[in-house]
């Protein structure tokens, strides 16, 4: 229910001390870099670096991310043995790793950890009955019918309110459901087929299990219907809608809600945030139209399928079997310890980010990040100052933005409590339960209370960052700030390139076309003149043609409006960066290296960073789905907009890596 944070990229991964760095050896130097920036800065990287087959995306990030697993494997490992030393936290980690690692155990079992709560769903007698239900799918993380949880008000954002929202969908997103080209329709055909493949590994007839996966997918249909598409949600007063619990009630009085937040044990609240409320006058028809049977089928299959990976081998291979293969291409499934890892990090990720950091992050990394955030917000402050655009009023405003973001690197300052979860070696998915119930009641708790503005949305490993507009702060885990974001080793240029531009990239979402409905508190409040405003969609409507040209598979387009917040923050990013190292150099001699100057070793780590090989099928579902742009058009995207790499490179008017015009906002 929280609205929209802007991350550094869709999917995180971890890194390790001693990861990929920047080098040469990863260009394409018979490329033209006027021609094709992304060629000639990874030719060589994509060249020498196939896509593992239990891989859909290989970059720079993958190979950080499998550097990190191996530190995260040997402290679960090691803490996996069982001894009297353990500390309560070892214990923790260790033994949901090590439960998870079971294969042996886990294939015995078969569908068994799941009976007792399909049971509970195959008792519910009547309409009724289905809320009761409703509360302990979504203690453990079932995503049916729709999202409940605690949310930051918008516009007041020092309190935290209750918040509903849309969900209930086994498909990636609304469209996949609503669009009728070909490949859209063979893919709802190949969903169906699996779901009715996993009802039957649990143990329904073929025949029942062919009759409810369709009524699955006239049910999901329905639901997208009602749902909001991802463009219009990255505007954040479509999905804000202040309520009370009787308004809601009008909406949707198929659903008792005093019974649910009972079963929930929330704190007493009057109003609560619907951020879709078409959404749920749609979900009253569906329960009204849909018979109990159907709904019950319907309930069944969201357990299956969010347990899916902690049940036997033919349940984790059909899942495979759709969601990775079909869906992303990938050709084999990981390894059972990475996505043990995995699950470890997504329920336990605070305890185990614990281990992790006092295992590779020091106080210099918090310093040396923190400068580098001091320089990249004074080329901000300057950037403001000359922007020509903009009328001092709406200057004085984003100034006041700007000095009010706070920064958090590395890591949070108080762990969280884990002490209260129950984690028993040999149950996978009662830990699974266990933690997310726990995980659900600590964001219910938080309904009527102050916002926790120390509180970390990631945990200490991730590689990625991330700019959260209700608490105006940017947030840079310690797992991004090792090569080939920063290293050491290498030259002020790299990493400018590299972190600097992580950086830019995470202040500039402050001020994109949907961080700048956010005044300096982290409240929804509309801070521009009207004339100001106008100027900036007019600059931001230039990103939406240039990046909706984009094909980054086959003829399919990127969204160039679902991109523009990270597309924004990208140019600008890279931009202050750029600002900010011209800055640093002044008065210091100009020394090449490897034969590169300063500033074409600054874009050559900015290309760097984004080397990656992508298999066609996820480059399909990211163009649908993603609001970053594929590492080619990110790269290539900021570099023709910017007149100083066409200078660093010496490129000619007409050239492909020259945008005529140039967008700019930032």
């Amino acid at each position: 229910m929280r609205f929209t944070i802007s991350f550094l990229l869709l999917v995180s991964a971890a890194a390790a001390q001693s990861g990929p760095s920047f080098s040469i050896g990863n260009m394409d130097r018979m490329a033209n870099p006027c021609v094709d920036f992304y060629q000639y800065a990874c030719g060589g990287w994509m060249a020498n670096n196939p896509i593992p087959a239990d891989e859909s995306v290989w970059g720079q990030f993958n190979e950080l991310a499998d550097r990190n697993r191996a530190i995260l494997r040997g402290i679960l490992e090691k803490a996996s043995a069982v001894s009297p030393q353990r500390t309560d936290v070892e214990q923790k980690i260790g033994d949901f790793y090590a439960s998870c690692m079971d294969e042996q155990n886990i294939d015995k079992l078969g569908i068994e950890p799941l009976k007792s709560e399909l049971d509970r769903i195959e008792a519910v007698a009547a309409k009724t009955g289905l809320v009761g239900e409703l509360v302990r799918l979504h203690l453990i993380g079932v995503n049916a019918f729709f999202q409940f949880s605690s949310t930051p008000d918008a516009k007041d954002s020092t309190h935290m309110i209750a918040g509903a929202d849309q969900g209930g969908l086994g498909l990636p997103d609304r469209d996949y459901y609503l669009k009728d080209d070909t490949k859209s329709t063979a893919l709802r055909a190949q969903y169906v087929a699996h779901v009715q493949k996993m009802m039957e590994l649990a143990g329904e007839p073929a025949e029942k299990a062919t009759a409810g996966a369709r009524a699955i997918l006239q049910i999901e249909t329905s639901l997208a219907k009602g749902s909001l598409d991802r463009v219009a949600r990255r505007d954040p007063n479509q999905v804000y809608h202040k309520l009370t619990v009787r308004d809601l009630a009008a909406l949707c009085p198929e659903i008792d809600w005093a019974k649910y937040f009972e079963g929930l044990s929330t704190p007493a609240f009057t109003d609560l945030n619907v951020a879709v409320p078409e959404y749920f006058r749609a979900l009253a028809s569906v329960l009204t139209e849909t018979s109990l049977e159907d709904i019950k089928t319907y309930l069944r299959w969201h357990l299956i399928h969010a347990e899916a990976s902690l049940l036997s081998t033919p349940f984790v291979n059909e899942d495979f079997h759709f969601f990775g293969q079909t869906l992303t291409g990938a050709k084999e499934i990981q390894p059972r310890w990475k996505r043990c890892v995995g699950a470890t990090d997504g329920d336990l990720g605070f305890a185990l980010g614990q281990k992790y950091v006092e295992e590779t992050f020091g106080a210099e990394g918090k310093a040396r990040t923190l400068k580098m955030v001091q320089e990249i917000e004074k080329a901000l402050g300057d950037d403001i100052q000359a922007l020509s655009w903009m009328t001092p009023a709406t200057k004085q405003q984003a100034i006041a933005k700007l000095r009010a973001v706070a920064n958090k690197i590395g890591y949070p300052d108080k762990w969280r409590d884990y002490s209260t979860v129950r984690i028993a070696r040999g149950d996978a998915i009662g830990n699974d339960e266990r933690a997310t119930e726990f995980e659900m009641h600590r964001e219910l708790n938080k309904i009527g209370q102050p916002v926790d503005r120390t509180e970390w949305l990631m945990t200490p490993p991730t590689v990625n960052a991330y700019y959260n507009p209700q608490q105006n702060n940017i947030n840079f885990p310690a797992g991004i700030l090792q090569p080939p974001f920063y290293d050491n080793k290498m030259d002020a240029a790299v990493n400018y390139g590299g972190i600097g531009s992580v950086i830019g990239h995470e202040l500039t979402h402050g001020f994109d076309d949907s961080g700048r409905q956010f005044d300096p508190q982290g409240n929804l409040r509309d801070w521009w003149t009207p004339e100001d405003a106008k100027e900036f969609e007019k600059r931001a409507d230039c990103f939406i043609r240039e990046y909706s040209a984009f094909t980054p598979v086959d003829d399919v387009h990127l969204n160039g409006k679902l991109t523009l917040g990270e597309n924004t923050a990208d140019n600008g990013g890279v931009r202050l960066a750029f600002m900010a190292l011209m800055d640093s150099l002044k008065g210091k001699p100009q020394i090449k290296i490897d034969g590169f100057t300063p500033e074409q070793r600054f874009f050559l780590n900015w290309g760097q960073i984004w080397c990656q090989n992508v298999r066609p099928e996820v480059a399909r579902l990211r163009a649908q789905v993603d609001p970053h742009s594929p590492g080619r058009d990110r790269v290539n995207g900021v570099v023709k907009n910017m007149p100083e790499f066409q200078k660093a490179f010496a490129c000619k008017v007409g050239q492909p890596m020259v945008a005529a015009p140039a967008c700019r906002v930032w």
